[in-house]
């Protein structure tokens, strides 16, 4: 499920990016025919939005499911340029067998003829060269799309793309407040480096199952990570769901953990609900921000977890009309008070069973 859940979260990327290359090749043939007319007389507008579609898809493909963080460690100038250089030689590949299927089915060519006029008569030709500088800029497009999309997160750059929070809104809302447990005994054990390494690591790992249940990453804060869903009833399983697969998913990476720093982190979370306002603020730097006593709340929960000697706690305000799944126990804790809050909030704790 979780798999298949990223799976259609990267192929909805890939559909939308596609339309853009659909929408480009028009423009691009526009520009061949300007330059070089006679390379183009003859050819159907249809067949070429296809092949450059085709192109698209492919190349968006392999950026989205293969190169899209194998370079992630590196500089962003150096991981653009190699991303570019890989994408040169694919797009010759791709648009040499394309060409040769052309040749040989629609113009009764054989594949011999093709390797000797392919180099002269199609990669040598302005066409052929504009075609190659068109995909070029769509390629690096591409890759600047997917470095803003993982910026934003899922919807966030189509969300900012459409003016939905240029006008602040009223949104009910669910946060997960969750940070590792010990971070400051780890921390002074591995030093500054090894710990940032650690932190990037854990929120790589817990990435896995909060896309596989439709979550949101609001913010990074040291080494506390913020996750937001909309409330319904669906998404309040699917918290219960993500902090399950989490907790276990980081068992079963454990020994990786022990191995590179000689401890396996294991987390805490504060769980609530409830409406905020949600915008885009910044002048230099813009960014959607939530705002509202529900995350000033959601954050006094996670500090409660330490005291209590609980995990995960959750609020009474998020179990409202919300039937408790299977494999999951909620123990009632009680009314507590919060600092700064003049009436106190039933808390419960979640175990997995």
């Amino acid at each position: 499920m979780a798999s298949r859940r990223i799976i259609n979260y990267k192929l909805i990327v890939l559909g939308n990016i596609s339309i853009i290359w659909v929408a480009f090749a028009f423009l691009f043939l526009y520009n061949i025919i300007l330059i070089d007319k006679n390379d183009v007389t003859g050819r159907s507008l249809i067949i070429f939005s296809l092949a450059f579609a085709t192109i698209g898809f492919v190349v968006s493909a392999i950026l989205i499911f293969y190169l899209r963080n194998a370079f992630r460690f590196f500089p962003l100038w150096i991981s653009v340029l190699l991303k570019m250089v890989l994408t040169f030689f694919l797009f010759v590949f791709i648009a040499f067998v394309m060409l040769s299927m052309y040749y040989v089915f629609a113009e009764k060519g054989t594949f011999q003829d093709f390797l000797g006029t392919f180099y002269r008569d199609v990669f040598l030709t302005k066409a052929f060269m504009i075609f190659m500088f068109d995909l070029a800029i769509m390629a690096l497009l591409t890759i600047i799309i997917l470095e803003v999309i993982d910026k934003y997160g899922p919807g966030g750059f189509w969300s900012m793309i459409r003016g939905k929070y240029s006008i602040p809104r009223i949104e009910n809302r669910i946060f997960i407040f969750l940070d590792i447990n010990n971070a400051t005994t780890i921390a002074e054990k591995l030093g500054h480096t090894k710990y940032f390494r650690l932190l990037r690591d854990f929120f790589a790992e817990i990435t896995v199952p909060l896309l596989a249940n439709g979550g949101e990453i609001y913010q990074y804060v040291g080494d506390e990570v913020v996750l937001s869903w909309k409330n319904t009833p669906l998404n309040k399983q699917r918290c219960f769901k993500f902090l399950r697969q989490a907790f276990f998913l980081l068992k079963r990476r454990e020994a990786k953990f022990m191995k590179r720093y000689g401890v396996c982190p294991t987390f805490k979370a504060g769980i609530h609900s409830g409406e905020v306002t949600a915008g885009v603020i910044g002048i230099v730097k813009k960014d959607l921000v939530y705002s509202g006593d529900t995350l000033n709340t959601t954050a006094r929960i996670r500090s409660k977890c330490h005291e209590l000697d609980e995990s995960f706690v959750v609020s009474a305000d998020f179990l409202d009309d919300f039937s408790t799944p299977f494999a999951y126990r909620v123990n009632e804790i009680g009314e507590m008070e919060f600092k700064g809050k003049s009436e106190k909030e039933k808390l419960f704790s979640l175990i997995f069973e």
